[in-house]
């Protein structure tokens, strides 16, 4: 009987679900190879949960026990459309699932959109967890008085609350000496969460939510007729419900200001005499139903740093239609032996179990259609990779990468990540 071999583009939560469903229902009768551009895996766990979120973060371990499984291997620094083209990954291979996420950011839309001082939640992000593609970020809070951070999801809370933190609130975290002394030295004395609809739509899960009422250093002020409505009126009655806990409570004289605003659509970025962003201006809106209204007042509101948490869209590989910040499937299936998981397929929304289920589920819908057919697999493509000089790195040498970062921690921290691919490289090497 021949073997089926698939691959598996992206090693984030939902192509290792994918891995650990096919390992498990073929029961030996597969050979899954998992690519990723970076030379460690995981994907968002790694590089997009918030450092002091280790909880969150501890699905790497669950994640880890699928790709360390004798039927799949890690093919880790090997960027499809670099290394290998997707073309030459589907002649190798029966079926190929693309779980390649949602890494671009999606632009404000909005004039001033790329003044300095005016970022995306990715690039934040990427910037906060030592990202090897991450940009230095630490100038833009170097003279940031004023933060204004857009949108109602809990990536907008991941970014408000690392900017308020304490040091001491960061103790066994992964965030890295550089960030946190930006973080912690920037000048910050407002920051404001602002949210296009009202209040009753906002995304925030209530843990996330709660966390705001209980920084050391950031007094929390959320408008009372805001928390006016009936929880179970609302898109997210458990979230509504938190956010009227935290009104009730009392607000307390602190260094900085917290607060969550809604109802205000961004219209404007505006330039201060240096150039930089000083403010924006938005446009009041009113909730009516389900739709969102403009209505004809405006307000201007001073910020030094803009944070746009307004989502992302995928990368599109070549021969691959997009679909509004996706991959154009249906039901996970792009063409016959092409797939998609995760935030690629269905955009940028939904927890990491939502990716198990639906990874599972695409896994299903493979196993079903795809024959196994006598192709080469990985041989071929170890063999190209060879020839064309790329240095993958397997799952031994990301252990070594592993090994390093939590062996040179500074006390007070899980881990001290390599920021820089090439140091990623050497330890994996063993240097």
């Amino acid at each position: 009987m021949s073997m089926l071999k698939v691959a598996i583009v992206g090693s984030g939560p939902a192509g290792c679900y994918v891995a650990e469903r096919l390992g498990r229902k073929a029961k030996g009768a597969v050979e899954i190879d998992v690519f990723d551009r970076l030379p460690t895996p995981f994907g968002l766990v790694r590089a997009g949960v918030a450092p002091d979120h280790q909880t969150t973060k501890a699905a790497a371990r669950v994640m880890a026990k699928a790709m360390e499984k004798p039927e799949v291997r890690f093919f880790g620094n090997v960027e499809i459309g670099r290394d290998l083209t997707l073309d030459a990954l589907r002649a190798a291979y029966d079926a190929v699932v693309l779980a390649v996420g949602a890494p671009e950011d999606r632009g404000l839309d909005i004039p001033g959109a790329d003044l300095p001082g005016v970022v995306g939640s990715g690039a934040f992000t990427r910037w906060i967890n030592d990202h090897p593609d991450a940009a230095d970020r630490g100038g833009d809070l170097a003279q940031a008085r004023r933060a204004i951070v857009i949108g109602a999801g809990n990536v907008a809370i991941d970014a408000a609350r690392l900017l308020a933190k304490t040091a001491a609130e960061v103790e066994d975290s992964d965030l890295s000496p550089d960030v946190a002394s930006a973080l912690q030295g920037a000048p910050l004395e407002e920051i404001a969460i602002v949210g296009r609809r009202g209040a009753a739509h906002l995304k925030f899960t209530p843990t996330e939510l709660l966390e705001l009422g209980d920084l050391a250093e950031a007094s929390l002020r959320i408008d009372p007729a805001d928390a006016e409505q009936d929880p179970e009126a609302t898109d997210n009655p458990q979230g509504y419900a938190a956010l009227k806990e935290l009104a009730g409570r009392p607000v307390e004289a602190k260094r900085l200001t917290l607060s969550l605003r809604f109802n205000l659509q961004p219209e404007e970025c505006i330039a201060g005499a240096d150039g930089r962003v000083a403010s924006v201006r938005f446009r009041r809106t009113r909730s009516e139903g389900d739709r969102t209204v403009a209505t004809n007042e405006t307000v201007e509101l001073p910020a030094d740093l803009v944070i746009a948490c307004i989502g992302y869209r995928t990368r599109t590989p070549d021969g691959v239609a997009a679909d509004g910040g996706r991959l154009a499937n249906e039901e996970g299936r792009i063409a016959p032996g092409l797939y998609v998981v995760g935030w690629a397929k269905r955009g940028p929304s939904g927890t990491i179990g939502v990716n198990r289920a639906e990874a599972h589920a695409v896994a299903d819908r493979l196993l079903d259609e795809t024959p196994a057919d006598d192709r080469p697999g990985r041989a071929a493509v170890a063999e190209r990779l060879e020839t064309a000089g790329a240095e993958s790195v397997d799952w031994s040498g990301w252990s070594r990468i592993d090994a390093a970062e939590t062996a040179r921690a500074e006390p007070g921290r899980v881990r001290r990540k390599f920021a820089d691919r090439g140091e990623m490289i050497a330890a994996a090497r063993g240097a």
